[in-house]
């Protein structure tokens, strides 16, 4: 059973969601600020934190940056926030995806499913070798460059992985998130995560470039 934990300060949020997901079949937690989330966190596994944004004290992004150093769980905002500032803000601090309150349950549930993945392993792909080659380790959902792992998200992972299997043809950010999600929705959120993967290989392998841009035609991955 996927294990789910909703964190916002609305407590009618709360028990909507936890009332529409537990009939769905999902165990749900909930809780009410970014203190009561970690604690639950310490304690539990969840396949996916579905995060408010403006709550009291820590609010959504500090909590998802927090989390980013702990774990690639997959984290998906829901805030009345709508604000372009705020949706790459989102993203950038290690979010998966990025819904605007008012939402249709069925629309969240859909996106909740396309996000959980089983959880990645941070031991390396197999032989070691020290070179700045990238390995991809679907099993694993997961990329290295030689035996150090990129960290990436679930979500930077699938976009790695897709161009990856389509070596050499350009992709529009709209084509990779069709392609990935089945819509074309929120495609910002595509640049914004092959920034951090672009910033996550050049750490590793700072003379090597995976993924190219042809202007007027997409991302494409080259070797």
């Amino acid at each position: 059973m996927d294990r789910l934990l909703f964190v916002d300060d609305d407590i009618d949020i709360l028990t909507l969601n936890h009332s529409y997901f537990t009939e769905q079949g999902y165990a749900v937690d909930q809780a009410g600020s970014a203190k009561d989330a970690l604690l639950l966190i310490n304690r539990n596994t969840y396949d996916c934190i579905i995060l408010d944004i403006q709550m009291e004290g820590q609010d959504g992004f500090a909590l998802c940056r927090v989390l980013r150093e702990m774990s690639n769980i997959p984290i998906i905002f829901l805030t009345v926030l709508t604000d372009e500032a705020s949706l790459e803000k989102g993203f950038l601090s290690g979010g998966d995806d990025y819904i605007v309150k008012p939402y249709r349950m069925k629309e969240l549930e859909l996106r909740i499913r396309a996000r959980i993945h089983p959880r990645v392993h941070n031991s390396g792909p197999g032989s070691p070798q020290e070179d700045y080659r990238l390995y991809i380790c679907p099993d694993e959902k997961q990329a290295y460059i030689g035996t150090n792992s990129l960290d990436l998200t679930l979500s930077e992972f699938q976009i790695l992985q897709f161009l990856n299997q389509n070596k050499g043809i350009p992709y529009r950010q709209d084509e990779i998130y069709e392609a990935l999600w089945g819509e074309r929705y929120n495609t910002h959120s595509i640049q914004v995560m092959i920034m951090r993967i672009r910033r996550k290989i050049k750490a590793l392998s700072p003379e090597k470039e995976y993924i190219r841009t042809q202007w007027g035609k997409g991302y494409v991955f080259t070797e």
